[in-house]
């Protein structure tokens, strides 16, 4: 590290050095004047002056330089070990605002990848983790699976067995909400009849979870005409649906509304969340509900910052072929296990809007009474 002390002894020794050159060189033309019979007293006079005024100039331009150069080499040192103790040293970043730890993230963000890319990256990537926007989970467990039988027929909600699979959902995770704006600590479930109205609740940050329920014309016509009370009934005697926060299952209200193409579900967690800050809560949900056959798609999204996944699909294998496509970039994470079931599995980090789509079409089939009949003919 720069010592002060070190500089100015440096500084002098120098100096003095320079000037014992002079005075050498002095002496030495002094001796040649005497060798060579041209000494005077008056001549040695005006030499000294001379002299004297040679090495004052140069000696003072020296100084000027050295001093410019050593202050340069300085203050680089300084802000280079400024730099290194605010990269490495956790406690003097601390010391900074919020607003001047991103500012110095983008900067230098720009500094490795040029202005253009750089500011590209943060915009898209960091800002959103930085300002919040997004909150983080663990252990992401979901499991699907499709099956023609269905369990439960109600008495005012009539579902056809071939017009329908049943689908068996659980999802559980870890999550810290610390982070997480909540307003009284009320959380919420949306299950959509489009695409469309799904999409725009990923931006909602008070919805952990959403769902496409894909039903009919008359069945989206029914729904939406139930009251709250008749929905709620719905989501509890035929989705069957259940909310488990820390192993303990939360009550909820339902809404049911025709602007809404859907109808969602609001929880209000326990008031102890807002004293444990920094712990990981247990989120889990179950429920069944009816799938249109003609939708031969299943849509899984990470819609946050997710550290684990495992994802488990099956269907019905003796009757569909699936095809799983993922769009996050480890396609090996994607594995089949007997009878058809595909397993996802990710023990990294994985970034919002990726997931898998599971497609999957009737398996074809062999007619084989018109294979015995041509063998026949070809016998005749």
């Amino acid at each position: 590290m720069y010592d002060k002390h070190e500089y100015k002894k440096s500084f002098k020794n120098i100096s003095i050095l320079f000037f014992v050159a002079m005075f050498l060189l002095l002496i030495i033309a002094i001796f040649l004047t005497i060798f060579t019979g041209t000494f005077t007293w008056n001549g040695l006079y005006i030499s000294i002056i001379n002299s004297l005024i040679g090495v004052m100039i140069p000696l003072v331009l020296f100084n000027i330089l050295y001093d410019n150069f050593t202050k340069s080499y300085h203050n680089r040192e300084v802000s280079d070990r400024i730099t290194e103790a605010l990269i490495v040293k956790e406690e003097l970043i601390d010391r900074f605002s919020d607003d001047t730890k991103r500012e110095f993230i983008q900067k230098t963000t720009a500094s490795l990848l040029g202005k253009t890319e750089g500011n590209m990256l943060y915009s898209t990537l960091m800002a959103p983790y930085l300002n919040n926007r997004y909150n983080f989970r663990r252990n992401f467990k979901y499991y699907i699976s499709y099956t023609e039988h269905v369990p439960l027929q109600s008495e005012w909600f009539d579902i056809d067995d071939d017009a329908y699979y049943w689908v068996k959902q659980e999802l559980s995770f870890f999550k810290n909400l610390s982070s997480y704006n909540i307003e009284n600590n009320s959380i919420s479930v949306g299950f959509s009849y489009k695409e469309s109205t799904l999409d725009a609740l990923y931006n909602r940050e008070n919805f952990f979870f959403r769902e496409n329920l894909w039903v009919n014309d008359e069945h989206i016509e029914l729904l939406q005409s139930f009251s709250d009370e008749e929905m709620r009934r719905f989501v509890e005697e035929v989705l069957n649906f259940r909310f488990e926060f820390n192993d303990e299952e939360i009550p909820y209200t339902v809404r049911n509304n025709q602007e809404i193409e859907g109808f969602y579900l609001h929880f209000h967690l326990p008031d102890l969340i807002k004293v444990e800050e920094n712990t990981e809560h247990k989120f889990k949900i179950l429920f069944q509900m009816p799938q249109l056959k003609s939708q031969k798609k299943f849509i899984a999204i990470i819609s946050e910052p997710t550290y684990s996944v495992d994802i488990l699909f099956t269907h019905i294998h003796e009757k569909v072929d699936v095809v799983a496509i993922p769009f996050f970039d480890d396609a090996e994470a994607i594995s089949k296990l007997p009878n058809d079931i595909i397993k996802v599995e990710i023990d990294r980090w994985v970034l919002p809007r990726s997931g898998v789509v599971f497609v999957w079409d009737e398996k074809a089939q062999i007619i084989k009474p018109q294979v015995e009949e041509k063998q026949e003919m070809l016998e005749y």
